[in-house]
């Protein structure tokens, strides 16, 4: 139908997009055609505080033609209807004389409203709510429903689920070319990566980006650290000399800031409660405010137990390898989540399976 054939169009206009360009903004892709069914403009938002889909589409149309009154826009997002950092998509849209909106998914955001703001002024508003389009924007949606970043795990497993062997040891459990995904993948395209002191003690941890015949490039790092253990190893691997990016500490440990000798480190003070437990609500506001929208989650199975536990996991990845460690001191991905029986398990949607040399990526929601 040649309207959703228009509306995967603008989603596959939307994935032009970099992530760290257009970030904390969703992607958005968006195509006006004239009555003949032609597409006489098209567009994706390309960066934060730059034009939105819609005005490089109807801008494109516009130089076609003046009159847009009998043309139709689609666009993977509800349009904005509030100013921001650029003035509402709805207004333009208004003045342009398009009649008729299709719209691939909801803006999560109240102050939006487009789709009523249009409605009211005139204008036929049609849904299209393709999945595609929800995925696109995970990162965005959970970040303005939930209020924290989108939280997304990336392990290494056996196929009988060990991540280290009773020692603490897992290189390698996965093979090299995996290795080289996550961070093409996985490690480019987040804002930060979540761990905790132990893990990065314990294997040295650069945790930045390295990718075949390019310089290591640097990540922002959050740390759960509520002593501050980290501050009295300031010799490991974690903490190169950094220019754009930060080593978040989370901690509820008063300390002067200016008695921390290190450049790009700062402490995140998150209260703690009487189990050990920092509190999630306001971890997750925190870390928006400081613009990191998205976390990849790499760190030992107490620290993804707890997680999976307070439902602050929102997507899996695993890196099956064909090996099997029948240890029961092995570590295991998850520790116990008090679930005893078949119908206590936690239940995944399987997003995608994709086979790596001899290893399997798997990618589950868990929403």
């Amino acid at each position: 139908m040649f309207s959703e054939r228009m509306m995967s169009y603008a989603i596959e206009l939307s994935k032009k997009a970099d992530y760290k360009r257009i970030s904390p903004n969703p992607f958005v892709g968006a195509v006006v055609c004239d009555e003949n069914q032609q597409i006489i403009g098209e567009g994706f938002h390309q960066s934060h505080g730059g034009p939105h889909a819609e005005v490089h589409a109807i801008r494109q149309a516009l130089n076609h033609r003046t009159d847009l009154t009998n043309c139709i826009l689609f666009v993977t997002l509800e349009p904005c209807s509030h100013h921001g950092k650029t003035p509402p998509c709805t207004d333009l849209i208004l003045e342009s004389g398009i009649k008729k909106v299709f719209i691939g998914s909801y803006d999560p955001n109240p102050l939006v409203s487009g789709k009523k703001y249009l409605e009211e002024n005139g204008v036929e508003v049609n849904e299209i709510l393709l999945p595609e389009a929800q995925e696109l924007n995970k990162v965005f949606f959970t970040n303005h429903i939930k209020n924290r970043p989108f939280i997304q795990l990336k392990s290494a497993i056996t196929l009988d689920g060990k991540i280290a062997d009773r020692y603490g040891d897992s290189k390698w459990i996965s093979n090299a070319e995996s290795r080289k995904i996550v961070h093409q993948r996985f490690r480019a395209n987040t804002d930060a990566i979540l761990t905790t002191y132990k893990t990065i003690i314990q294997d040295d941890a650069t945790m930045n980006i390295r990718l075949d015949h390019e310089d290591e490039k640097e990540l922002n790092v959050v740390c759960i650290d509520r002593k501050l253990e980290l501050l009295q190893n300031q010799h490991l691997s974690v903490f190169y000399k950094r220019t754009d990016s930060v080593i978040y500490l989370v901690s509820d440990k008063e300390m002067n800031e200016e008695s921390i000798q290190m450049p790009n480190v700062e402490i995140l003070y998150i209260p703690f409660d009487n189990e050990g437990l920092m509190d999630l609500k306001t971890f997750g506001e925190v870390l928006l405010k400081k613009g990191i929208c998205h976390l990849l989650v790499e760190s030992g199975s107490t620290f993804a137990t707890t997680l999976l536990k307070n439902h602050w996991l929102d997507e899996l990845v695993v890196f099956i390898a064909p090996k099997i460690l029948p240890d029961v001191q092995a570590n295991s991905l998850f520790q116990s989540l008090d679930a005893m029986s078949i119908s206590e398990a936690k239940k995944l949607n399987l997003k995608n399976v994709e086979r790596i040399n001899d290893d399997v990526l798997l990618t589950y929601s868990l929403s």
